[in-house]
């Protein structure tokens, strides 16, 4: 089982597994306490969770509803706006062939595994998705709720533009195939060299009916942002970015933590930054940002609560440097986002 701290995926793909789990009866905060989480450190769109805790709360709940295809039975649960940033610019594509190259593009808001490849034919389109190496049952399931998700989404998108052909995966067939086959009710393959799905390309282009280009814009923009956060930093940067923002709020997010996860010293963690021109409390600053902004969109978010949760000692301490950081109180951000967003939906309508 792959230990790598920066294999991690977002905490949003726990929200089908968890929506399972309460509709038949059972409370996922003790699944989640088993692993020193809650339902508040995982509600942020900014979380990740790591592949090896991802795949120990899948074979728990498998255990749990005596059923070897939890994947298959979450990934039918899978709803596009959970994935927040992604999911809503996903939703606001004008056409399939936009969706999809927004999907590869944005892939790593959403995980640190290979982005999908497509290969585009007359007649189908062949999307191969890359599982990050877990526990056999743990690789196993990620990759049926990975295709589970993303025929849910492609009908809840595409409406009857979208049409499967075909699905295969890199493991062997399975004791509950035919739940599989029931699902996806196109031919399957098994022992495949890739994990993938095919559909029919005829309608890759026509409109799409929820397409808003005005909120797509706006999304898009803001995705860039998230993106060049890990595009200009270098592999050891990366790593220490991505424990960052999956950093629970309840705990201090010290030097020496995060140096202890990366099994190294808290030197050796500076002088590994230093080499690829990097500061600790740099990466500190912008995670602390960036989960300001995320929350500060929030009409609801109470600044006291979020300035404590940020690891400042007061609310007064918390507006200092936000507006150090963007030139704004956090009021005055909250007003201009929502100001913005107002005016984009009357724009759309």
């Amino acid at each position: 089982m792959s230990t790598n701290p920066a294999n991690t995926m977002t905490t949003a793909a726990l929200q089908p597994l968890l929506r399972l789990l309460e509709s038949k009866g059972y409370s996922s905060r003790d699944l989640l306490g088993s692993l020193g989480l809650d339902s508040s450190s995982i509600s942020s769109s900014t979380q990740r969770i790591s592949i090896s805790n991802f795949d120990h709360l899948l074979e728990q709940s498998s255990r749990l509803l005596d059923d070897p295809a939890i994947g298959l039975a979450a990934g039918q649960r899978l709803e596009l706006p959970s994935f927040y940033l992604l999911g809503f610019l996903i939703s606001s594509c004008q056409t399939g062939r936009e969706a999809l190259a927004v999907l590869r593009r944005y892939y790593s808001l959403i995980s640190d595994s290979r982005s999908p490849d497509f290969f585009i034919g007359q007649d189908s389109i062949k999307i191969v998705f890359y599982v990050t190496e877990g526990t056999p049952f743990g690789s196993q399931t990620r990759a049926e709720f990975i295709a589970a998700g993303i025929h849910t989404a492609g009908q809840a998108i595409g409406g009857n533009y979208y049409q499967i052909q075909g699905v295969g995966f890199r493991h062997p067939p399975p004791a509950h195939k035919d739940r599989l086959q029931k699902f996806f009710n196109v031919p399957m393959q098994f022992n495949q060299p890739q994990n993938w799905l095919s559909f029919s390309s005829r309608h890759l282009d026509s409109p799409l009916s929820y397409a808003n280009p005005a909120l797509f814009n706006m999304l898009r923009s803001e995705a860039e942002q998230a993106l060049s956060r890990f595009s200009r930093l270098k592999s050891f940067s990366q790593k220490v970015m991505h424990i960052l923002y999956q950093w629970p709020e309840a705990v201090p997010m010290t030097k020496d933590a995060v140096a202890e996860l990366l099994s190294t010293s808290s030197r050796t963690l500076t002088r590994r930054l230093q080499e690829e021109e990097c500061q600790f409390s740099t990466l500190v600053k912008e995670v602390r940002l960036e989960k300001a902004k995320v929350a500060l969109k929030s009409a609801q978010t109470d600044v006291q609560q979020l300035a404590l949760d940020l690891g400042f000692s007061d609310r007064r301490g918390f507006e200092r440097a936000f507006k150090q950081w963007t030139g704004l109180t956090p009021a005055a951000y909250r007003r201009q986002h929502l100001t913005k967003s107002c005016s984009l939906i009357e724009e759309s309508n």
